[in-house]
């Protein structure tokens, strides 16, 4: 997607306009001001928030897991805690898995992925 000078880092051109009640207008002053009234005239630059998705992939080892020891891990139907884990393998009471395996077939149970954050 090119970037359209003017329109604000993580935001977005819906359409040039009059805006409905609730859409955020990029309004005509020197520095950029949104708003998200209803505002009075023809033409303005609507624009709606781009939400970025959040991208995940395994841990490396288990100090990268540490922070995640005590949450709930969803394998199939069970709901299961991670009873060890070493540099190389994450251990469940029945099962046992690489890094890789685990965050191809283990979500935590608020449903994100069993892996880490990747920050941008």
């Amino acid at each position: 997607m090119s970037k359209i000078e003017g329109i604000p880092d993580g935001w977005e051109l819906v359409r040039i306009g009059r805006p409905e009640c609730g859409e955020w207008v990029l309004l005509p002053t020197k520095t950029v001001t949104l708003s998200s009234g209803q505002a009075c005239g023809e033409a303005y630059v609507i624009l709606r928030k781009v939400e970025k998705l959040k991208t995940y992939r395994p841990f490396k080892n288990r100090a990268e897991f540490k922070p995640h020891r005590d949450r709930w891990c969803r394998i199939g139907d069970c709901d299961s805690r991670v009873q060890n884990v070493t540099d190389e393998r994450v251990y469940f009471r029945d099962s046992k898995f690489t890094w890789e395996q685990a965050y191809i077939e283990i979500t935590f149970d608020d449903g994100t992925p069993f892996g880490v954050e990747v920050q941008e």
